[in-house]
């Protein structure tokens, strides 16, 4: 089950208590999903318009190395279906292997939660690893915009956004590709 990043029950984070409120009322709303979450080695691709990977630290301890994500994203890759990860997210890009080892992803522009932002509002020196260095490790093109501000780059079918202000442009710019 996925747990909650508390930074997005923090008004000091998302901006006000209002915000708070709204986040906590549409996640008891989508409750039984959270609670029931399908496995990734159930999911076919051809069930899904898009793949999102939301951030938080957690796609660092598990998704970035799982081998059903990245079967998931090399098939949606081959497919051009529609990827949009964000902040933490595009660490679960690094699951995408090739079958001679190599990353999927490589030569691709994207952005992630910045190793600035990391070591400023993240887990900072307690972080195991940076995920836009380790991105650009794998051969990614990392743009970096301002830290806190919201990013978005899109590349063929990758969508991604660098932080937890990129949020709503990401499901913008995912939405006006999915109305075509």
């Amino acid at each position: 089950m996925p747990p909650v990043d508390p930074g997005s029950l923090n008004p000091d984070v998302v901006g006000d208590a209002e915000r708070v409120t709204e986040f906590r009322a549409y996640l008891e709303t989508v409750r039984s999903a959270l609670d029931h979450p399908i496995a990734l080695d159930a999911v076919s691709v051809a069930d899904f318009a898009a793949v999102v990977l939301p951030g938080g630290h957690g796609p660092m301890a598990d998704l970035a190395f799982d081998a059903d994500l990245g079967r998931i994203l090399a098939t949606a890759d081959t497919a051009a279906l529609p990827i949009a990860p964000f902040c933490h997210g595009p660490a679960g890009l690094l699951s995408a292997t090739t079958t001679d080892g190599g990353f999927v992803f490589a030569g691709r522009t994207l952005t992630v939660f910045t190793d600035e932002e990391e070591r400023t509002g993240g887990l900072g020196a307690n972080s195991p690893w940076f995920v836009a260095t380790t991105l650009r490790d794998r051969g990614a093109t990392v743009q970096d915009a301002d830290p806190w501000t919201s990013h978005v780059v899109r590349d063929r079918n990758l969508i991604s956004g660098q932080n937890p202000q990129s949020s709503h442009a990401v499901a913008q710019a995912l939405l006006e590709v999915l109305a075509g």
